[in-house]
């Protein structure tokens, strides 16, 4: 058991929600799915950074997009089943718990304010008084890099990461599971070969590891 864990973080699309991606859920709605895998993949590459990777993705969508339009489209997300139980779980146990998403902000302060998550960083996508989109978002998580975006987090909450667990799906998620005390993978996609991750099935596995 693990008595001195003070928070539980979670990354949002592909763990506490279902579906995959927020900004894919966007493209697909607007039909430009190849054009972001294209921007993806030069990412992946390491040819573009994020915020260029940012910028490319929001100038695929059609001139004019709304905010409301977003908001729309996100609306139709799904939390896993076992998420509002977790969540209640982790509060009555005195964790302090949080979002660390590469996805957009729209989307995990929803998802917080429904599980009652006491804190999120994400991504954000800029709109003008009109409430119609602008080229640039705002990069806060790096998806390769949100252990540099928890531990901020962390500073600002004066809580150490190996005071906390972490929890994610994909190998994007690995430096941020790594920098916590005990990190854990949902396996439903990815499992890693790497003795410090902790692969679970459901999200619920966690309890497990605290008392």
């Amino acid at each position: 058991m693990n008595r001195d864990i003070r928070l539980a973080a979670f990354d949002l699309d592909g763990t506490v929600l279902e579906h995959n991606s927020s900004w894919v859920a966007i493209h697909r709605a607007f039909g430009t799915e190849r054009l972001g895998a294209a921007s993806l993949k030069l990412y992946s590459e390491g040819k573009i950074g994020y915020n260029e990777f940012m910028r490319r993705d929001i100038s695929c969508w059609p001139k004019g997009t709304t905010r409301k339009q977003i908001e729309s489209i996100l609306s139709g997300y799904k939390i896993r089943d076992e998420a509002p139980g977790l969540f209640e779980d982790l509060r009555a146990r005195g964790l302090k718990t949080a979002l660390v998403t590469s996805g957009i902000d729209i989307l995990a302060k929803e998802v917080a304010e429904t599980l009652k998550i006491d804190h999120w960083v994400a991504n954000s996508l800029r709109f003008d008084r009109r409430g119609v989109l602008q080229p640039m978002g705002v990069g806060r998580v790096d998806p390769t890099r949100k252990d540099l975006a928890y531990a901020k987090l962390l500073r600002k909450l004066k809580i150490t990461p190996k005071s906390t667990i972490a929890v994610g799906d994909t190998i994007y998620d690995l430096a941020f599971l790594k920098s916590a005390r005990l990190g854990f993978m949902l396996a439903h996609t990815t499992r890693v070969a790497d003795p410090e991750i902790i692969h679970i099935d459901t999200l619920t596995q966690v309890l497990d590891h605290i008392p």
